[in-house]
């Protein structure tokens, strides 16, 4: 029995006063949003209110970002915030790049390996090869965010100064690295050869699935939140 308030289309109705266990049993992948804002276990009877205030986090962002991971068709407003509230935000995309570089990305690399041991050697490089390719491309498109983006957003938090107009550029610098991934799902699905294992193909599958949503979700994130609550500073205060 659900114990949380829905709306007229059984989607659960998102609050301060919510329990954090009644947050997780909306969606327990929240978990890993949890654990990447820092969010220590055990959570007791506490409310996500009385977690925002532990934590000195914005009630306001943390249930946004909730709501980007729980419902597809959600798209944030961020009127209300301030740049200041993007501490979180960006402990949150941090914590998700170390968890892209160091478990996501090489536990697909070594599905890769296994599916691929019975494929014949021209297979195998084919799709190494791309995957190795994207790889590179996922960590070029982390770093820049990690040299560039995010250390111009927190300089904005910690002086509360714009003196430029940067986010713009940003934003249209930022590339899209969620297609790509989708042809090496279709290599997998469509083309590796029968001799291949299928539950190893289909662990595989589950990763690089895993990988493409938490890669838009995070886009969603920066898109929808991150850059036009700085955009907001930058024009606000200039």
């Amino acid at each position: 029995m659900k114990s949380y308030i829905t709306d007229t289309r059984n989607r659960a109705i998102l609050s301060k006063d919510m329990k954090i266990i009644e947050l997780l049993d909306v969606d327990y992948r929240l978990l890993s949003i949890f654990q990447r804002l820092d969010i220590q276990l055990p959570y007791g009877d506490i409310s996500v209110e009385e977690m925002c205030d532990r934590y000195d986090m914005s009630i306001e962002l943390f249930l946004m970002i909730c709501r980007v991971y729980i419902e597809s068709d959600y798209r944030p407003e961020v009127g209300r915030l301030k740049v200041q509230d993007l501490s979180h935000l960006l402990k949150y995309l941090r914590a998700s790049h170390q968890y892209y570089l160091e478990s996501l990305i090489p536990r697909i690399a070594r599905g890769i390996e296994q599916v691929l041991q019975l494929c014949e050697k021209s297979q195998r490089a084919i799709l190494q090869r791309f995957y190795s390719g994207y790889v590179d491309d996922v960590k070029a498109h982390l770093r820049y965010e990690e040299n560039q983006m995010f250390p111009y957003v927190e300089s904005i938090i910690e002086s509360g100064i714009v003196d430029q107009v940067k986010m713009g550029d940003f934003v249209d610098n930022h590339t899209d690295i969620c297609d790509k991934i989708d042809d090496i799902k279709s290599i997998v699905i469509k083309y590796l050869p029968e001799s291949c294992s299928t539950q190893q193909r289909c662990d595989l599958l589950f990763d690089i699935f895993a990988l493409r949503e938490e890669l838009a979700k995070h886009t969603m994130l920066e898109m929808t939140i991150l850059a036009p609550v700085v955009i907001n500073s930058e024009f606000g205060r200039l």
